[in-house]
């Protein structure tokens, strides 16, 4: 018998909602999970990986892009169903409406960023708004006794 929590779970990006959602995280059995709430219109991903990912789709609707070579394949995301991304597969998930995904990797996390600029330079600007409106709200809350 252990006195140790089984399942530590972290929140991701300092205890607070952003832009792109909110994130949780722990490991179980050598093996890295996340439980990930993507608001609509966002995206996650936007990397590659050593090893293997599968993702879960909970709720909502997505695709993930995959570049193999010089082509794109998209990959839509079926509720129930799970996705493998291959390892050494450069992706991202492309949230269409707010999404909960729960996802794994054979192993633990490990990324190395990779860009699809024609998805994710608009949606950089909506967060930049978003970083910039939290600020301000941030800021106005201090300033009201």
């Amino acid at each position: 018998m252990s006195l140790e929590f089984i399942l530590d779970i972290q929140r991701w990006g300092g205890g607070e909602p952003t832009a792109v959602g909110e994130g949780y995280s722990f490991t179980y059995k050598g093996r890295y999970y996340s439980v990930l709430y993507t608001r609509a219109g966002m995206f996650r991903g936007n990397h590659i990986h050593p090893n293997r990912q599968r993702t879960l789709l909970l709720d909502g609707k997505g695709k993930y892009i995959f570049k193999i070579g010089d082509k794109e394949e998209e990959h839509h995301l079926e509720a129930g169903k799970v996705l493998e991304v291959p390892s050494g597969i450069p992706h991202i998930l492309l949230a269409e409406e707010d999404s909960l995904t729960v996802e794994w990797w054979e192993g633990m996390f490990e990324a190395a960023e990779y860009d699809f600029p024609h998805y994710t330079q608009e949606i950089k600007k909506r967060i930049e708004e978003f970083n910039r409106r939290v600020a301000e709200l941030k800021e106005a809350k201090k300033q009201t006794p």
